[in-house]
């Protein structure tokens, strides 16, 4: 099919919003394995309770306007960072010295879990949030400017991220524990501590995502499964435990994607996971990974 500009543009815009989502969900989950050695599988459905409860926030406080969204959003990531703080310590917390495929079996019961747990309180409803939003005429075509939004926010926490693990103490602790943990336990320091926090920061990330995605995309039982898998992709491509690498291959899938849907629409995911196989039999670690850790 012919491509002009203004389609180009559209798409282009689309999937770079698309790749700060799967950055802002991914990230948390490349994070937690990075410094925790915890495949959660059950990250994306965080994401999409995260979402939920932001919603029934904004609803509460009558529902109308982008204030009362930011402000549900922080109460939301809030409340994500608590359940995430909990649910390391009491169900994460016992799967350190287990094999992977323990670890897979709590994290997808997690998953099926909080994903019965959705229907109970919210039903099998979609919940998604309107703001008046008038569109923006670019070069003949209309672009949603909440675009812009979601990729300010991507960019903002990216370097957030960075800032974090690069130039604060307890930012340099967590990466000393990716690498030796048993030498930051010696210093004195609490290594379950620091696992609550970094799985805590994770789950409220992907709590944030999913209320800054609120307004362009509802929450649906079903949308996690697909993020997921989607959030697994980009940790391969840009490496474990790397921000850096989770931001490369977030634009990458979210930019591929997009463009896949555009050209070849059933073979979009496809053309996707031939890019980790490429990356994969190339570099197994990962774009940005490291091969002594993977």
């Amino acid at each position: 099919m012919e491509l002009d500009l203004n389609l180009v543009l559209s798409q282009l815009l689309a999937g770079v919003s698309r790749a700060m989502v799967l950055f802002l969900l991914a990230s948390g989950l490349s994070l937690i394995f990075g410094v925790m050695n915890i495949l959660n599988f059950a990250h994306a459905t965080m994401w999409l309770l995260g979402g939920y409860i932001t919603f029934s926030l904004y609803e509460g406080m009558g529902g109308e306007g982008p204030l009362l969204l930011m402000i549900a959003i922080i109460g939301g990531t809030i409340v994500m960072a608590a359940l995430g703080a909990l649910t390391e310590r009491f169900l994460i917390r016992r799967m350190y010295d287990r094999e992977l495929p323990e670890q897979l079996l709590l994290t997808f019961a997690l998953l099926l879990i909080v994903g019965d747990i959705i229907k109970i309180i919210w039903g099998v409803e979609d919940r998604s949030v309107y703001l008046d939003i008038e569109a923006l005429e670019v070069g003949g075509t209309f672009i949603n400017p909440y675009y812009f939004v979601i990729i300010a926010v991507g960019i903002a926490v990216a370097a957030g991220l960075w800032w974090f693990l690069q130039k604060t103490r307890y930012g340099r602790i967590v990466r000393a524990a990716v690498y030796n943990r048993d030498m930051v336990s010696a210093l004195g320091i609490r290594i379950p501590l620091i696992y609550m926090g970094v799985f805590a920061l994770g789950v409220a990330i992907a709590g944030f995502a999913a209320g800054v995605f609120l307004p362009l995309m509802p929450m649906a039982l079903g949308v996690d499964i697909d993020l997921i898998v989607q959030c697994f992709a980009v940790v391969v491509i840009g490496g474990f435990g790397s921000i850096l690498g989770t931001f490369v291959g977030s634009l990458l899938v979210g930019v591929v994607y997009a463009f896949s849907i555009l050209i070849w629409p059933d073979g979009a995911l496809a053309v996707v996971f031939l890019i980790v196989v490429a990356v994969l039999m190339w570099r197994p670690w990962g774009l940005f990974g490291t091969e002594l850790r993977y």
